[in-house]
């Protein structure tokens, strides 16, 4: 089974090798999803906190219907993706939700 660094790194390699232009810093967006309103909130509030950009939203999906979208601008390096995701997963799961990828407008 892969690492999170490695699967990142595949992710970023695949970018890369269709043409996207991985140097310039750009928006990163980091998908959670929650069980509950109060919970997607708190979550919000904290990334919110740790200088992110947020977004919280009800879909249309049973069990875990509340999106939370975490965002900030990063050059797109395998490094600072996972210790993002990785920050991100601890403070979602503290609030009972759980990562669901992330991504970035490519070039």
């Amino acid at each position: 089974m892969l690492t999170l660094f490695e699967e990142n790194a595949a992710i970023l390699r695949n970018m890369e090798a269709d043409g996207s232009d991985l140097g310039p810093s750009r928006s990163v967006d980091f998908s959670h999803v929650f069980a509950d309103r109060a919970c997607a909130d708190a979550f919000a509030r904290e990334a919110k906190q740790r200088g992110f950009s947020v977004s919280v939203e009800k879909v249309d999906r049973e069990g875990e219907p509340w999106d939370v979208t975490a965002s900030k601008d990063m050059v797109p390096t395998c490094e600072n993706i996972t210790v993002t995701e990785e920050l991100l997963h601890t403070l979602a799961q503290a609030h009972r939700g759980r990562a669901d990828g992330w991504g970035f407008f490519r070039d």
